[in-house]
């Protein structure tokens, strides 16, 4: 895998914060990545506090988080079911806390950067609050709501905003995925859209369908579907069937077939992706746990060898990982079955595991590469 100038750059100041944040942690001296490894470090976090974590007391064990987003700084905003965390390019925990139920801040299911005090989110699970897109200014925590899609002013089997999926953000403009029902012959299609965040109006750029019998591990909910651009407008899709890039007008450049329970990518700037789907293929490229406490690394070990521990009940998720890059197709052999993923500040945020062996880690590449 070849890593040039700009990108190499980035996976060094990203090597940098793996090491400060190992510092930072104050644990015991653990295994060094070796500049052909890739790295992966706990990141400990300041909790809101609780008997066994006083407040202001580093942790980097809890419960999973399931919903990443980059804060346009270097940083990274996480959430799930209401429990909000911001930290930090530098390490820093910026903002922890927890939204009261029924808060539309408690039903977020998707978010991106817009500006360093800017989410979009995609908010509403049809039971409690209607699906719809958002921008959330993270200074006041309040949101902007753009116009929604009414049901029916196409027709009988015109569903509106039925349910979205992901969020990405591309100059200015929301890439989201949103599900329609095909009645009566067909289960569901996804769709595409641009979103203009000042007007509201949107662009279809692409669409497929959904299958019934796919991704059956995602249940009762609809198969999930990811969504992530590089900095060239790009749009990776990550879908129960396939791995698709489109270009920005939503013209399809490549299509790989996959079989995935809970399909996800993200993707650095130069268009490098991490692919999360399917089963685990060998490889020799290895990955080293760096820092962390020692809970934090018990609850990784089993991620770190998946064509052992895939198949068990060992892993709630079990999707491989993979990378693509301007060199091909690299298979990962570690941290399959990822609740989410976003590159910020220079490497990979990975959320992982769930009650009692969440763990947020920073994925950098070998920096000898």
């Amino acid at each position: 895998m070849r890593i040039r100038g700009r990108a190499r750059r980035r996976m060094l100041r990203g090597a940098g914060v793996v090491a400060a944040i190992a510092l930072v942690s104050g644990c015991t001296p653990q295994p060094v990545a070796g500049p052909d490894d890739w790295s992966l470090a706990p990141i400990p976090f300041r909790n809101s506090g609780s008997e066994a974590a006083p407040v202001g007391q580093p942790i980097d064990l809890a419960s999973g988080m399931h919903v990443l987003s980059a804060d346009g700084t270097g940083g990274f905003w996480t959430t799930s079911a209401g429990s909000w965390l911001h930290v930090g390019a530098d390490g820093e925990t910026l903002a922890r806390f927890g939204a009261e139920p029924g808060d539309p801040l408690s039903q977020i299911g998707a978010m991106a950067p817009l500006s360093a005090t800017e989410l979009v989110v995609l908010q509403g699970d049809r039971v409690h609050v209607m699906p719809m897109v958002s921008v959330l200014d993270t200074s006041t925590m309040t949101m902007r709501d753009l116009p929604g899609d009414a049901v029916g002013d196409e027709g009988d089997f015109d569903y509106g905003d039925f349910e979205f999926g992901d969020v990405a953000v591309h100059d200015g403009d929301a890439i989201v995925v949103r599900y329609q029902p095909r009645p009566p012959d067909e289960y569901l299609d996804y769709e595409v859209l641009r979103i203009d965040l000042d007007s509201g109006a949107r662009t279809l750029l692409h669409s497929g369908p959904v299958e019934l019998d796919d991704a059956p591990g995602a249940r009762p909910g609809v198969p999930p579907i990811g969504i992530d651009v590089d900095d060239a407008g790009r749009v990776y899709l990550a879908t129960p069937s396939a791995r698709i890039v489109l270009a920005a007008d939503g013209t399809e450049l490549s299509r790989e077939p996959q079989v995935a329970e809970h399909p996800l990518v993200a993707v650095a700037p130069d268009g490098a992706a991490l692919w999360w789907g399917g089963e685990p293929e060998q490889s020799d490229v290895q990955g080293v746990i760096v820092g962390g406490s020692s809970e934090a690394r018990e609850a990784i070990e089993p991620r770190m060898h998946c064509a052992d521990t895939a198949s068990s009940d060992t892993l709630r998720r079990s999707d491989a990982l993979r990378l693509s890059d301007a060199a091909g197709q690299h298979p990962l052999p570690f941290l399959c079955g990822a609740n989410d993923a976003v590159w910020t500040g220079g490497s990979w945020v990975v959320a992982t595991g769930g009650e009692g062996d969440g763990v947020l880690l920073r994925l950098a590449p070998p920096v000898g590469n």
